[in-house]
């Protein structure tokens, strides 16, 4: 995976200097420099955001201060030429604390070490995350995996599920939209007021419907998007 990481430090050199370091690892993308940290959390609201190199000593704010103000930091890595703040970059959970000038082989070990909490924080959501939809059917909680729905058709205050290797839908009490916000948006997509598909069933579609293996469902204009891609 790419580790999307921004630089932050006040001396443009030592930004240039990272930034031309960090071109030689493949699995690294630096999508921004930035010389104070007052610039950054705008940023962060609009950019996926995997890791931040931020210097510590700079004149606006210290760099250890800046990461202690984010309500959900990404990973960090502190860059300084000072040893009295390493106790405390620690205490912020840093990935690492890298004293300049910065070695290749300690930068390497650095991204090494974010590689691999970014693939374990990765795993553990990917385990922690429910595969199924509890609905009501008949006074009765029902359990559906997501990976069994084929779609799902909306009829005013009911809706319709059709599953695989059942011959009947089954039917229980809810609007579209609201069991379109209890789906997984990466396994579902709505594709007309009527109908929410399963993409993973997609055997092919053209520009006004879809076809899940025999079944023909038409996607209406302003849904043709959610099945691109």
């Amino acid at each position: 995976m790419k580790i999307k990481c921004i630089l932050i430090d006040d001396e443009p050199f030592a930004l240039n200097i990272l930034e031309d370091d960090l071109l030689d690892f493949s699995n690294v993308e630096v999508l921004e420099k930035f010389n104070s940290p007052l610039d950054v959390p705008d940023f962060l609201k609009t950019h996926e955001v995997n890791l931040i190199f931020s210097d510590i000593q700079m004149p606006e704010m210290l760099g250890t201060q800046f990461i202690r103000n984010l309500e959900n930091p990404p990973l960090v890595i502190f860059t300084t030429a000072y040893h009295q703040y390493a106790l405390e970059g620690f205490e912020l959970n840093a990935i690492d604390y890298l004293m300049k000038p910065i070695r290749k082989e300690r930068l390497a070990a650095a991204l090494k070490k974010a590689e691999d909490q970014l693939y374990f924080r990765e795993k553990l959501k990917i385990e922690t995350e429910e595969n199924y939809i509890l609905i009501n059917v008949e006074y009765q909680k029902v359990k559906l995996l997501f990976e069994e729905i084929i779609y799902i058709e909306g009829l005013k205050d009911y809706v319709k599920i059709y599953l695989e290797n059942r011959v009947h839908p089954v039917l229980t009490r809810s609007n579209l939209r609201g069991m379109e916000s209890k789906l997984p948006e990466k396994t579902f997509a709505r594709i007309h007021n009527s109908f929410i598909i399963n993409k993973q069933k997609i055997t092919s579609f053209q520009h006004s419907k879809v076809f899940l293996s025999n079944i023909e469902l038409p996607v209406g204009k302003t849904y043709i998007e959610n099945i691109k891609g």
